[in-house]
């Protein structure tokens, strides 16, 4: 049975969402990794550290400027997460 070419097109897509999904939850994982390791060195979930940080009472060491951005780029990870979970379930 010969495909079509739209159905060809769609499995394509697919195909690359799913490689797509793969690296982004093994940039998760990684990125989670990080933030245990920051939580256990000073003794504080992430959501607290960013509510501290938020409000100015740590200071401005580099680690904190760096679990910050890992906090950032792990809700930008999910959120791209979701989305391509969306768009495979079409």
């Amino acid at each position: 049975m010969k495909t079509s070419l739209a159905e060809e097109e769609v499995f394509i897509v697919k195909e690359s969402l799913l490689r797509e999904l793969a690296l982004s939850e093994a940039k998760m994982n990684l990125i989670r990794e990080e933030l245990e390791g920051f939580e256990k060195r000073y003794e504080m979930s992430s959501d607290e550290f960013v509510a501290k940080f938020g409000h100015g009472e740590l200071g401005d060491e580099q680690d904190y400027f760096e679990w910050w951005g890992l906090v950032r780029g792990l809700k930008t990870i999910e959120e791209q997460i979701g989305k391509i979970k969306v768009m495979l379930a079409y």
